[in-house]
């Protein structure tokens, strides 16, 4: 009886190209910037839960009254400031650069006598160096660039230098004297998760949260860095494996934009890499504890 010979290729010359193009397919997306696919909202990122770790065998130090800070360094090798500050002593504000090509926090700090400035937003550079906001950018009631309309959302700021977060589709918040649009949110009011990829490599991050009524906290990421996903986490309930427990967050600028300037307070400083449009703010509300 003769033998029928298969014309099937053996299953590991079938497996090795769909390998090649799986290979090739994750280069692409790793070289292009595509997010890697959804990590599941319940299982803490190894990094955030080393960063955590460290959180909870620190203490908050006062700097003023009202104005606490919090500074750990990990095993490896990120390095986070926190600033945990209350509405009643401070008042928030957005402050534009001095200068066409940019400043620097500690400049700000010092020209406005204030007890602290961050990064801002994103902003864009001409040809000749002279930045500008991109995205809305509202400064003393005078809105100076255009909003996006869909992702992130805007840290807003009422007559009372007092903050909030809100959503890009829900549009610019009408009775803002001064905000900053940005993305992403992290956090959505109520402490819900906006966060739903880690595709990001780690980066030097800027996080504005609201903690609640009488208390915002702002973030910086430094040293080694952490993704978005990441850094965000820490900003979630204990009950969830976060730390800072937020009511809502945002993210501001990062990279070489992040930066940090305390009055008299040299050793929390985050180091300029690069000029920046616009800053966030920090002055007393009482003048003589400036």
């Amino acid at each position: 009886m003769a033998v029928r010979q298969s014309h099937e290729e053996p299953l590991t010359r079938r497996l090795i190209p769909a390998m090649a193009v799986l290979c090739a397919v994750a280069a692409w997306n790793w070289l292009s910037g595509v997010p890697a696919t959804a990590q599941s909202l319940t299982q803490i990122p190894p990094r955030t839960s080393e960063a955590v770790n460290s959180l909870q065998e620190s203490v908050w130090r006062e700097l003023l009254p009202g104005l606490e800070a919090m500074e750990v360094a990990t095993a490896l090798g990120t390095r986070l400031v926190a600033l945990r500050i209350a509405h009643a002593k401070f008042r928030f504000s957005v402050v534009q650069q001095e200068e066409e090509s940019g400043e620097r926090a500690r400049s700000v700090v010092r020209r406005l006598d204030a007890v602290l400035a961050v990064n801002g937003g994103f902003f864009a550079s001409s040809s000749q160096g002279r930045l500008s906001p991109v995205g809305m950018l509202v400064d003393d009631g005078e809105r100076l660039s255009a909003a996006w309309p869909l992702s992130g959302g805007f840290l807003a700021f009422d007559r009372d230098g007092l903050p909030n977060i809100t959503l890009s589709p829900d549009g610019p918040p009408e009775q803002a004297v001064e905000a900053i649009q940005s993305r992403p949110v992290i956090l959505e009011p109520g402490g819900k998760w906006a966060m739903n990829t880690n595709g990001n490599d780690p980066e030097r991050r800027t996080i504005f949260c609201r903690l609640d009524q009488e208390t915002s906290l702002i973030l910086l990421v430094t040293g080694q860095g952490l993704s978005l996903f990441e850094a965000g986490w820490l900003l979630r309930s204990p009950s969830w494996g976060g730390f800072f427990d937020c009511d809502s967050a945002i993210a501001l600028d990062g990279g070489s934009s992040s930066q940090l300037s305390i009055a008299g307070e040299w050793d929390l400083r985050v180091d300029a890499l690069a000029r920046v449009q616009n800053f966030l703010v920090i002055q007393s509300r009482d003048p003589a504890t400036q």
